[in-house]
This record gives C-alpha cells, sequence and structure tokens, in this order.
C-alpha cells in the first residue's frame, strides 16, 4: 500500500494524541481516582495504535499496545494508579515521540530500543511490582452485588452469547442512565482497507460511548482476519439512531443494525438494516485512504479534574459537531494566500492614487467597494492565519512537572487565556522565550518547601502563564510567588562582570536595576544547572521577542513574587504605518511604535550632554537625525522640521523627517539574506506606484 501521501495526516494526528496523553497523565497524576480522565487516555492510546498498525509501524503498535493493556487494567480498577505507573507511562510517551520523530525525519522507528518499556508494561499488567488489585470486577459494584445483579443464567436477546463480566457492567451502565447497544456491522463488497474501515467504526464508537467487546477481537479487525461484517457489543448514553447515524455515515459502510441489549422478556425490536445511500457518503480521503483519526477532546487540566460522567453532554455532542467541520491546511498554502493577499492590497493603493490623480469618479466609486470587500477579505485572511496560544502553552504543564521533580520543589502552574489567537509566524517563534521564562521562575523564583514554610508563605509554590489580548497586541505573562529579584544583588553582579561601574548602578532605580538580566552574559546563579544559570537566558528572550516586533520587561518585589511580561503584535503581515519621507527616499515606521508626530522650529531643540532633545509636556526627549543616521548627505535649512515621536519598551525619541506623506496600510516583505546585517531596518513594503519603502526597526534605533 502506498502510504508516503497519509504521512503527513499520520504526523499530524500523532503529535495530537500523544499532547493528549500528556495533558490525561498529568491530570490523573492529580486526580487518580477520575475514571473519565483514564478513559480519555486509552482512547488516545487505543487510536494511536491503530493508526501506526495501519500505516504498518509495528514497533510502535506494540509499545501502544502494551500501554493499553496496562490502561484498560487501571481503568477496570484491576490496578491502583501509582507513582511508578505514572512514570512509566511517561517513558512510553517520551518514547514514542522519538519514534514517531525519527518517522517524520525519515529514519527507521526501531532506531528507539523499547524492549526495556515493553518489558516493565507487561510486568506490571501481570501484577509484578505493581499493587495487588483492588477488585476483580470491572465497574464500581462489589462482587457479591454483580452476581444477584446478572445471574448467569439470564440471557440477553441478541444473537451472542455475553460473558458474566459483561453482563455486569450492562446492569451497572442501566443504573446511571445508559445502556447496552449491540452492533453489527457490513462493508461494501468494494472496500479494500478493511482494517482501516473498521478502525473508523470504532473511532465513531468510542466518542459516544465505551466498546466493551468486539466480534472477531480487536486484534484481527487490525490485521484484517474477517470477511465482510463483524459485531460489537457498547455501552452509551446515546440512542440507537445517533448510534445507526454515526456508523452508516462513514464510507464504504453498507449496514449498520442496532439493537438494545435487554436481559430476559420481550426482545426488543430490531430495526430493518439500513443501507448507507452511495450519494449521501461524505469522506475526506480516497477509497484507499487510511482512515485519520478524529481531533481529540481536550483532556482537563490537572487543577481541574473533568467531571465524570455516565453519557456525554450536549455541550460536548455540539463541539464534536464543529471539531467535525474543521479542514487541516498546509502552511505553505496559507503563506501564498497571504502573499496573494499582499499583492491585492498594494494594487489597490495604486488603483487608489490612479483614481486621484486623474479625478475618475466612476473608479473612486468602485474603488470604495472594492476596499470594503478588500478589508473583509483581509480580515478572513488574517483569522485563518491566527492560531490558539494553546498550541505552545500545552507543552509546558509536562516541563514543570519534570523540573519540580528534578529540583525537589512543590510547585503548581496555573494557565489562563490559553485560547488567546496569535499569528502563526509568531507563535512559531515564542515557543523557547516562554520556556526560558518559565525555567528560570521555576529554578531562580520559586523557594524549596522549607525555605517557603520559614517565610509563612504554602509550601506549594505557584506559577502561572497567562495570555490577553491588549488592543492591537497579545500581553503573555510569566508569574511566580517566589522570592523575587533583589535589584542590590543584580548591582552587585553587574558591577563585578565589568558591566557597568559602581556610580552608574548607583544612580539607577530598582526598576532599572533589575532590566540588567536581559543584558548578554549576566547571570546571578552560583551553580550552573541544567535547568538555568549559564547567562544565555535572558538576553536570548529579549532579542527574540524584540526580533518578532515585541517588547519584554519585569516587574519583581522581594519575596513577592515577579512577573515577566511579554508584549507581541497579533500580526507580523499586514500592518498599518506612517510613511515618511527623508530627501529622496520613502520609509515606513510601525504605528504601533508612534506615540506622536509633531513639527519644531530649529530653535526648539535643545543640546544635553552633547545629545539633541526636544521637550516634549515636560519630557525630555532625544532627537534622531535621519540623514545622520543613514549617512545621507543633507543641508539643514531654517523651516520647520517634522519630528516622529516613538517608543520601544520605556524608551522614547524623535526622528527628525523632511516630509510626512501619511498613514497607510502595508505589507511587510523579508529583506533577505543579503541585507541580515542591516539592523536599523526591519523589513520593506511595495508601495502603490511600485516604489519600495524600507520599515524602521525603532526598537534597534531607541538601543
Amino acid at each position: 500500500m502506498e502510504t508516503n501521501q497519509y504521512m503527513d495526516m499520520f504526523l499530524d494526528e500523532s503529535h495530537e494524541h500523544l499532547q493528549s496523553l500528556n495533558d490525561g497523565l498529568l491530570g490523573l497524576e492529580d486526580n487518580a481516582e477520575d475514571l473519565s480522565i483514564l478513559n480519555e487516555i486509552f482512547r488516545n492510546a487505543h487510536t494511536l495504535k491503530g493508526m501506526s498498525a495501519t500505516m504498518g509501524y509495528n514497533k510502535i503498535a506494540e509499545l501502544t499496545h502494551e500501554m493499553e493493556d496496562v490502561l484498560d487494567m487501571l481503568r477496570k480498577e484491576q490496578l491502583a494508579v501509582t507513582g511508578d505507573i505514572i512514570d512509566t507511562l511517561f517513558k512510553c510517551i517520551d518514547s514514542l515521540e522519538q519514534m514517531i520523530n525519527n518517522v517524520a525525519n525519515g529514519d527507521p522507528e526501531d532506531l528507539i530500543d523499547v524492549s526495556d518499556l515493553v518489558a516493565k508494561l507487561s510486568a506490571i499488567s501481570r501484577g509484578e511490582g505493581a499493587p495487588a488489585p483492588k477488585a476483580e470486577a470491572v465497574a464500581e459494584t462489589p462482587a457479591a452485588e454483580v452476581a444477584t445483579a446478572t445471574p448467569a443464567e439470564v440471557s440477553a436477546d441478541i444473537p451472542v452469547d455475553l460473558s458474566d463480566t459483561e453482563k455486569s457492567v450492562i446492569t451497572e451502565a442501566e443504573k446511571r442512565g445508559m445502556h447496552g447497544i449491540y452492533l453489527k456491522v457490513t462493508l461494501a463488497e468494494s472496500c479494500l482497507l478493511k482494517s482501516a474501515r473498521s478502525y473508523m467504526v470504532m473511532n465513531a464508537l468510542e466518542e459516544l460511548g465505551e466498546v466493551i467487546r468486539t466480534i472477531p477481537a480487536a486484534e484481527d479487525l487490525e490485521q484484517e482476519n474477517f470477511e465482510r461484517s463483524f459485531e460489537v457489543i457498547l455501552i452509551t448514553a446515546s440512542e440507537e439512531e445517533q448510534i445507526h447515524d454515526a456508523v452508516v455515515g462513514i464510507s464504504e459502510i453498507e449496514t449498520a443494525e442496532t439493537q438494545v441489549i435487554k436481559f430476559g422478556g420481550t426482545p426488543a425490536p430490531q430495526p430493518e438494516a439500513k443501507a448507507a445511500p452511495v450519494v449521501e457518503q461524505k469522506s475526506t480521503a480516497p477509497a484507499t485512504a487510511p482512515a485519520p483519526a478524529p481531533a481529540p477532546k481536550p483532556s482537563a487540566p490537572a487543577n481541574k479534574p473533568a467531571a465524570q460522567s455516565g453519557g456525554q453532554s450536549a455541550t460536548a455532542q455540539q463541539k464534536k459537531s464543529h471539531a467535525g467541520q474543521s479542514v487541516r491546511v498546509d502552511i505553505e498554502k496559507l503563506d501564498t494566500l497571504m502573499n496573494l493577499m499582499g499583492e491585492l492590497v498594494i494594487n489597490k493603493v495604486r488603483l487608489e492614487q490612479i483614481g486621484q490623480t486623474h479625478r475618475l469618479s466612476e473608479l473612486t466609486e468602485t474603488l470604495e467597494q472594492m476596499d470594503r470587500v478588500t478589508t473583509d477579505l483581509q480580515n478572513i485572511v488574517m483569522k485563518v492565519r491566527m492560531v490558539p496560544v494553546s498550541q505552545v502553552f500545552n507543552r509546558f504543564p509536562r516541563m514543570v512537572r519534570d523540573v519540580t521533580k528534578e529540583l525537589n520543589k512543590e510547585i503548581n502552574l496555573t494557565i489562563e487565556g490559553e485560547d488567546t489567537e496569535l499569528d502563526r509566524t509568531v507563535i512559531d517563534e515564542i515557543g523557547d522565550p516562554i520556556m526560558h521564562l518559565l525555567r528560570n521562575s521555576l529554578d531562580h523564583g520559586i523557594e524549596m518547601p522549607d525555605e517557603r514554610e520559614a517565610k509563612g508563605k504554602p509550601r506549594i509554590g505557584e506559577v502561572g502563564l497567562i495570555a490577553r489580548h491588549e488592543g492591537n497586541n497579545v500581553v503573555i505573562m510569566v508569574t511566580d510567588d517566589g522570592k523575587g529579584i533583589d535589584a542590590d544583588v543584580i548591582r552587585r553582579k553587574a558591577v563585578e562582570k565589568g558591566l557597568y561601574t559602581q556610580d552608574e548602578v548607583d544612580s539607577m532605580d530598582d526598576a532599572d536595576a533589575v532590566r540588567i538580566v536581559f543584558l548578554p552574559g549576566f547571570s546571578t546563579a552560583e551553580k550552573i544547572s541544567d535547568i538555568s544559570g549559564r547567562g544565555v537566558g535572558m538576553d536570548v528572550v529579549k532579542s527574540k521577542i524584540e526580533s518578532l516586533s515585541g517588547q519584554v520587561d519585569v516587574e519583581t518585589h522581594i519575596n513577592e513574587g515577579s512577573i515577566f511580561k511579554i508584549k507581541l503584535p497579533l500580526t507580523l503581515a499586514i500592518i498599518q504605518a506612517m510613511l515618511v519621507q527623508v530627501q529622496n527616499e520613502m520609509y515606513a515606521i510601525p504605528l504601533a511604535s508612534i506615540d506622536s508626530t509633531l513639527s519644531i522650529q530649529p530653535n526648539d531643540i535643545s543640546t544635553v550632554q552633547n545629545n539633541e532633545v526636544i521637550v516634549l509636556r515636560g519630557e525630555i526627549i532625544p532627537i534622531i537625525r535621519m540623514e545622520e543616521s543613514l549617512m545621507v548627505p543633507h543641508v539643514r535649512d531654517t523651516k520647520e522640521l517634522f519630528v516622529v515621536v516613538v517608543h520601544a519598551g520605556d524608551s522614547k525619541a524623535g526622528i527628525v523627517v523632511d516630509k510626512l506623506i501619511g498613514q497607510q496600510e502595508i505589507v511587510i516583505k523579508t529583506l533577505g539574506n543579503l541585507f541580515m546585517g542591516l539592523k536599523m531596518f526591519s523589513g520593506a513594503t511595495v508601495l502603490g506606484d511600485g516604489r519600495v519603502a524600507l520599515i524602521l526597526d525603532v526598537a534597534t534605533m531607541l538601543n
């Protein structure tokens, strides 16, 4: 079977399921009694096993199969959740991630030796080195009660015989408002990949309930050891019709016969088998495609365990219907769409200039309508590029858990605003800076439990990761309630490292002194560790954020904690800018960096310590003359000067230009490798008349 065309789908789905497994295990570690979390983990492991088996990755399938056995015993309460089992499952996830990454890089999956993990999981399944089983019953009912509830002599009115255990599970489900369903699925004669179709059926059913048995067994279904039909016993809160519709909606399913399981009494009426009309079949892949797994439902966060429920809530069903309406789009296609949108904006501006020059009223009226359409189109394109910051945030709970264990600290991570959206180009770049800040808070910020207790604080430290919108920006904050940053220690270290003189640090207020941590090579760590302390963290954070046209700052209080605040633009693709002219050249200044514009007389400029400044509303602002910065010969005259007051962080300056052209929407183009050394410019844009204008990098100019 040709699998190359499905590789991207397999890799994307696999990473999603691995992330869900990580989230689920973190939740299970905090709330070992929550069966809904265990069921979610089991479903993700089962889906990952089916996907890898379908694609022919047997080593991945073998490891996930062993995980599935352990998870099945945990959810049936035949094993107790312990720290050792959790740690082993985390190691399995790490190994699976390495194996899948190997596959993505074109390497064999078995470069990673998982034989020890498979043996460990097998031993846990056999009860070796694991705690004794809590109970032999599958459900929460005592064995004696099960025996009286479902005696062996009571039989169900379905074509298959149920074991006593299966009867007890169905009986207990009925007490919780659920019921058992018998389902017989028949595949179309033309079906080529029977295992893929059976896998899709199982996924659809597990979204609606819990499969307790398949005939033939799951292994036989995966290996296509069956004819055209197979049978399923399912526990669910959904109606028969809903089960039927979910199955026949899958491509190449001929019929699906459903029947509610009743013990004794009058047999439940069996509906006539319904054929799935060919014209109504909907499939996102050709008949020969291996089945893509549905998007996993988000697991409950560690500090908010999911509520146990016997069935699916209305909200959950609504979310599933929305999930089915989404599609995956290749990143390159989005970039191409963005570029085409940019060209459209450029040509729109050009047409506006032609209309104004030639005073063509009909063209102007048409352009007004075109302007509305292009604005709406641009907003839609921008929204398509937006992705939630949860794609970055979801990797951190596992990291915090591992680092916390390594440091022997007690730390709780709280995440807020993970639905906040950012442009994909920004999302791709902010992961490492946030990782640095989090590790810094864990290592330097939060004290050891005994030290916290001595200060009258709770033993468990609190670290927060918060995202929210502020105007056209997104603010991301990393907070902690640790010991804070001592400005005096920073001053002393800065002098020791020769970054400042004693007089210079003495003249700084505490806020400015603390910002020294963002200088290259600065670190307050007494010893170098794998967590932090090499002096390469904070300066990397600052340079990376500023390269994204953002800002980073810190606010701290001794023994109360610190807040690191990152401010980022919503998008880096199309922005509002002020066009200015110096000599005959045009330049663009991002509107987000501009405080105000004004005209002054030459005698309004004063000199302080050999630097030109102006006084604006009582504030002294340094002057930057563009012709000097650009080394362009310019004859100064006595006419009025135009000044654009800009800011970057807490720094301000006035940029002197020859002419203010006006505000315009511009499309940012990268300068390419040839102009990488031009630090004053963050990119370029093509104007409506075809001229190229360089975009000033305000942060670099003010540093």
